[in-house]
């Protein structure tokens, strides 16, 4: 009926290619993975060149606050990590309050760390966002810099979204800098 022969060389030769594809399986996934560390990696060293780009350009100006974007374009609902760069271009030891605003329909609306805000534009409603960032108070010696990081998570829906940083004098209860920038979101 059956030729055992054949059926054990056809049993080998399936053997064989299971184990040939485990292998190619092994050293595809180890290529990934190594792939992945070199980007987290690579994406770690330019982080901290930024943050050592801000430091620099802040020692070397009288500016207190830099935000190296005019525009941010990132993916609808995406998100970006950001540096902000602050320094005390004052005489005396100064206590700052990092807060993030975002344009609606009327007025700047203000977001809480990690939360997620709604809000409206004359254009869309029911918009979603939300900003991750250090909100503890900053003291600062005269002429120090500091360099805060932020995670952006972008409006859900497309558009071009006015921000504002602002640098609160927590003493003084006034604003010490503001900037603002575009979140410019794509579908």
């Amino acid at each position: 009926m059956f030729n055992k022969k054949g059926s054990l060389n056809l049993s080998i030769q399936m053997i064989v290619i299971v184990v040939i594809a485990f292998v190619v399986l092994g050293l595809g996934l180890g290529f990934v993975r190594s792939q992945f560390g070199s980007i987290e990696e690579s994406s770690t060293q330019v982080q901290d060149a930024i943050k050592q780009d801000l430091m620099d350009q802040l020692r070397r100006s009288n500016i207190p606050l830099s935000f190296p974007a005019q525009t941010v374009k990132v993916d609808a609902g995406g998100s970006s990590v950001q540096s902000i760069g602050i320094k005390n271009v004052k005489d005396n030891k100064i206590q700052l309050e990092v807060q993030f605003f975002v344009k609606a329909t009327e007025e700047f609306e203000g977001f809480i760390p990690d939360d997620t805000k709604e809000f409206s534009t004359k254009k869309n409603d029911g918009i979603k966002a939300s900003i991750l960032w250090d909100d503890q108070i900053q003291y600062l010696p005269a002429g120090e810099t500091n360099v805060i990081q932020a995670t952006i998570t972008a409006p859900d829906k497309q558009g071009n979204y006015l921000y504002k940083i602002v640098l609160m004098d927590v003493e003084k209860s006034e604003v010490y800098a503001a900037k603002t920038f575009f979140i410019n979101t794509q579908g």
